[in-house]
C-alpha cells in the first residue's frame, strides 16, 4: 500500500504567490492547504493532520515568528520552513530556536523549494496507520529530540560537505550516515565504511589510500584505496577519534586537496568522495590536549549531527521496542508479540549503556525465547530487571597509612567533571547544571586537570593516594 501524500499547510498573504505555490506543491505530490493569515493558520493547525508548515516571515496580520511561538506554546511539533526576503541573523536564530527547521530566501526557484520540503519530509515517512512510528531505515523516533535529528539529516544530506557524527556507542551513527547517503545526490554511488580503530596504522593507511605493486613486502599487485573505491559516493570513517596522529595529517591533505597518493607512488590521484566521520570521543577536548589534530577537527566539523543517548529518549522507547520486536518476529518467522506494559515500565527504568543497539539485541533475545504471547519482563536478564549495573557501595575510611588528601580531592573533582559530561552526552552546559557551577568554572577546572580523558572513570578511593613521604625534620616541636 503506497504511503499517503504529505500534507502541507501553506501560509502566504500574497495571493498570486500563494496560488502559484499551491499549484506547484500539488504538482509535486504534496497535499496543500493554503491560507492567507495567522488566524486561518492557527485554526487549521488546531484541526491537526498536517506533516509540515511552509510560512512567509512577514505577514499582514503578524509574522512567521508569531506562528512558531504559538505552535511552541501548544506543543505542535511540526517541521516549519520559513520563506523570506528579509532574513537577518537575529530573525534566523530566533526562528530556529522556536523550532523552524529551514529558511528559504525569496526569490527562489520552485525546484529548490520542492527539494527542501522533500529532503525534510523524506526522513519522516508518513504513517500508513495511526500510531505507527516515524522511521527512516532504523532511525525510529516520535519525540521532539529525534524529530530535530531527522530534520537535520534531511538538510545535511543535500549539502555536499564533510559531516561529523558524534554520540555514544550504539546511538545509530552508521544508520545516520547511510541515510545521508540515501537522500543525497550521491545516493547512486557507493557507500564505503571503515573502522579507523580496528586496523593498525600501516594497514589503515594502505586501506585508505591504496598502494602500488612492490610498495612493501607482499604488495604483488596495485590496489585502489577506499577513497578511490568511494568515487562518486560516500566514505564513512567510523571511530575517527582512534586514527593515529601521523595518518591524520594525510587525511587532512586528502580532504583539502581532494587528491590521494598511493603508497609507493609519486603521483597524486584526484578523488571525488564525500567523507562522513563518526566518533564517540569528545574530539574538541582531544584536540585541545594534542591527541587529535585541531585543523582536522575543524575540517571534519563542517556539518555536525549529535545523536542523543537512549536514556534521553524515553518518549521513543515504546515505538523502538515495538519496531525491533516486529522486525525480529518477521526474521524468526514468529507471530506478532505485543510488549507488556510492565515490561515497558522496566525498560524505561533501565539506563541503556549500550543505547539503541542494546535495545535491539534485547528485543531479539526476547522474541527468540518467547514461546508466544506478549513480551513480558520475565524474559529480561537480571541486569535489566535491576535497572542496570549497580554502582559499587562506597565505604570511605581513612587508610591505616593515611592519605594524600590534596591528590585525592583533585581526583574526585576530575571524576565528577568527567561523569557529569558523560551523563550530559558531551554537552558542557548540561554538565555544568548537573554540578551547580558556571561554564567558566567548569572549563577552567577541566583544563587545569588536563582535560576530560585524563580524569578517572572509576570512583577514586583514598587508599589509591598514599601520603607523600615526610621529609626528615619537617615535624614541628609540638607535632610529636
Amino acid at each position: 500500500m503506497p504511503p499517503r501524500a504529505h500534507h502541507i499547510l501553506l501560509l502566504e498573504d500574497e495571493q498570486g504567490l500563494r496560488e502559484v505555490l499551491d499549484l506547484t506543491l500539488g504538482q509535486h505530490g504534496f497535499r496543500c492547504t493554503a491560507v492567507a493569515g495567522l488566524k486561518e493558520a492557527r485554526a487549521a493547525l488546531e484541526t491537526g493532520g498536517y506533516d509540515g508548515v511552509l510560512s512567509d516571515l512577514r505577514l499582514k496580520d503578524g509574522s512567521g515568528i508569531e506562528l512558531l511561538t504559538w505552535m511552541k506554546e501548544r506543543s505542535l511539533d511540526l517541521p516549519v520552513v520559513i520563506m523570506t526576503a528579509y532574513a537577518t541573523t537575529e530573525t534566523t536564530v530566533q526562528a530556529l530556536n522556536l523550532g523552524a527547521v529551514d529558511f528559504i530566501t525569496k526569490p527562489f526557484r520552485n525546484e529548490d523549494l520542492i527539494a527542501t520540503l522533500k529532503g525534510l519530509l523524506a526522513d519522516t515517512a508518513v504513517p500508513t496507520s495511526e500510531g505507527e512510528p516515524e522511521l527512516v531505515g532504523d532511525l525510529v523516533g516520535v519525540g521532539q529530540t529525534m524529530r530535530k535529528v531527522q530534520a537535520l539529516v534531511g538538510k545535511v544530506a543535500r549539502a555536499d560537505s564533510t559531516v561529523l557524527l558524534t554520540g555514544e556507542s550504539g546511538t545509530g551513527k552508521e544508520v545516520v550516515a547511510r541515510l545521508v547517503h540515501r537522500y543525497s545526490e550521491r545516493g547512486g554511488g557507493p557507500f564505503v565504511a571503515v573502522n579507523c580503530g580496528a586496523l593498525p596504522e600501516n594497514l589503515l593507511e594502505s586501506e585508505l589510500f591504496g598502494f602500488e605493486k612492490g610498495a612493501f613486502t607482499g604488495a604483488t599487485a596495485a590496489k585502489r584505496g577506499l577513497f578511490e573505491e568511494a568515487e562518486g559516493g560516500i566514505l564513512f570513517l567510523d571511530e575517527i577519534g582512534e586514527m593515529p596522529l601521523p595518518l591524520q595529517v594525510k587525511l587532512l591533505r586528502a580532504l583539502q586537496e581532494r587528491k590521494v597518493r598511493r603508497l609507493g607512488s609519486a603521483e597524486e590521484r584526484p578523488v571525488n568522495a564525500r567523507v562522513i566521520a563518526a566518533t564517540n570521543k569528545f574530539l574538541r577536548e582531544r584536540a585541545e590536549q594534542g591527541a587529535f589534530r585541531e585543523d582536522l577537527y575543524y575540517r571534519l566539523n563542517i556539518l555536525h549531527i549529535e545523536l542523543p543517548p537512549l536514556r534521553d529518549r524515553n518518549e521513543d522507547l515504546a515505538v523502538l521496542a515495538d519496531h525491533f520486536i516486529r522486525r525480529a518476529c518477521e526474521r524468526l518467522g514468529k507471530a506478532p508479540m505485543p510488549l507488556h506494559p510492565e515490561a515497558l515500565a522496566t525498560l524505561q527504568a533501565y539506563r541503556w549503556p549500550g543505547n539503541v543497539r542494546e535495545l535491539e539485541n534485547l528485543m531479539e533475545r526476547c522474541v527468540a525465547l518467547n514461546p508466544g504471547g506478549p513480551v513480558t519482563r520475565d524474559l529480561f536478564p537480571g541486569e535489566v530487571l535491576s535497572g542496570g549495573p549497580q554502582p559499587p557501595q562506597v565505604t570511605l575510611t581513612l587508610p591505616p597509612d593515611g592519605v594524600d588528601l590534596e591528590a585525592w580531592v583533585q581526583a574526585l573533582k576530575g571524576h565528577f567533571l568527567r561523569k557529569a559530561l558523560e551523563e550530559a552526552g558531551g554537552v558542557k552546559t548540561k554538565a555544568c547544571r548537573r554540578l551547580g557551577m558556571s561554564f567558566r568554572a567548569y572549563r577552567y577546572w577541566l583544563q587545569e586537570l588536563g582535560g576530560v580523558d585524563a580524569q578517572p572513570a572509576v570512583f577514586p578511593r583514598p587508599e589509591d593516594f598514599p601520603p607523600k613521604p615526610d621529609p626528615e625534620g619537617t615535624e614541628g616541636p609540638g607535632d610529636a
